[in-house]
């Protein structure tokens, strides 16, 4: 009977301290991801995400990003990389998560040719930020700019211009023949161009454009 009881408490305390230790390495292994699941006076409070030392970024955030290389349609292709710097620091959690002055790196999403019935158009997207000097994956992307429209000009995108045809009809029209035949060149010139500029826009360095972000984002602060 004795033999029997023993073992019976043993077999009890052998459990008690594996699932004592079994609590022990959760904590460890998961402490960094969650706070515990007890208070300091032993009642259970549940697992409550933290992640500490990082913020997250939710999902549909605002952010300004001034393009440090030129993009053009002439010859940007869907997944060329250009970089940038953000512009206006982006807070979440009443905290500056991507400060300004961070550098982005992004794609090409897409970069259409224009024709004469559709304007060329293009579009872009983040991919990573580095803040201080840790990268950080981030999705974020803005709307399609088409030239010519109302946003194009605000953006400043270049789209070419006639100014060159004129300038080749001034020089060559020199004297009384050179008149009509550089009136001619010039005009032709431009036609060419006009039509160059439908084709064609170009984003230059120093355009700030508004990214919003598609997914959550929890960043190192």
């Amino acid at each position: 009977m004795k033999k029997q009881t023993l073992a019976t408490i043993a077999i009890l305390a052998l459990g008690l301290v594996c699932a004592m230790w079994s609590t022990g390495e959760a904590r460890y292994r998961y402490g960094r991801n969650y706070n515990s699941q007890y208070d300091q006076y032993g009642r259970y409070q549940g697992y409550r995400s933290s992640y500490q030392g990082r913020v997250l970024i939710p999902a549909g955030t605002s952010m300004n990003v001034r393009l440090d290389t030129q993009v053009s349609t002439e010859n940007a292709q869907s997944g060329d990389t250009w970089s940038g710097t953000v512009s206006q620091s982006v807070i979440a959690g009443n905290r500056v998560v991507i400060p300004a002055g961070t550098p982005v790196e992004g794609v090409v999403t897409s970069s259409i040719q224009g024709t004469h019935d559709n304007r060329p158009e293009m579009s872009l997207a983040i991919r990573r930020v580095t803040v201080d000097g840790r990268t950080q994956a981030v999705n974020a992307v803005t709307e399609p700019i088409v030239a010519g429209s109302n946003r194009a000009k605000k953006l400043g995108v270049i789209a070419g211009g006639a100014a060159a045809g004129a300038l080749l009809g001034h020089a060559v029209a020199r004297g009384e023949h050179g008149t009509l035949i550089g009136g001619i060149l010039g005009g032709a010139a431009g036609y060419g161009l006009s039509r160059h500029a439908l084709r064609t826009m170009q984003l230059k360095p120093g355009t700030v454009l508004t990214f919003t972000t598609r997914g959550d984002v929890l960043a190192y602060r």
